[in-house]
């Protein structure tokens, strides 16, 4: 999957229409959009910071919908609409939480003794 995708589906949460940033000056949006890319990712599993949105990145479904929702605030944040970006703050906290908390091992460390009571 490329970063693209992320980008173009936070895009459309947005209010975005892919005409709108394909036939104007995207050069701006590209910036803003690969900052804030890249700062969902890193806050989501420390990914290394990317240079293009077209690089190629294989991340879970989990990580890819929670990134989608962290664009799409940061995005929303970058031009002002400051109520659009607190409502996708609350899911993609929920959705960060979900990435975050992962399921690990509990392992046994109480000690052992020969003798039963």
């Amino acid at each position: 999957m490329k970063l693209t995708n992320i980008f173009e589906n936070a895009a459309r949460l947005c209010g975005m229409a892919e005409d709108y940033y394909k036939n104007n000056d995207s050069s701006e949006l590209s910036a803003r959009a690969l900052t804030a890319v890249n700062t969902t990712l890193f806050d989501l599993c420390e990914e290394a910071e990317h240079e293009s949105l077209l690089e190629e990145v294989s991340l879970p479904a989990a990580v890819t919908d929670a990134a989608v929702y962290g664009t799409a605030m940061y995005l929303s944040l970058a031009f002002g609409d400051t109520d659009r970006a607190s409502f996708f703050s609350k899911i993609y906290n929920s959705k960060r939480t979900t990435v975050k908390s992962g399921k690990g091992e509990i392992e046994d460390r109480l000690p052992k003794t020969e003798a039963s009571i």
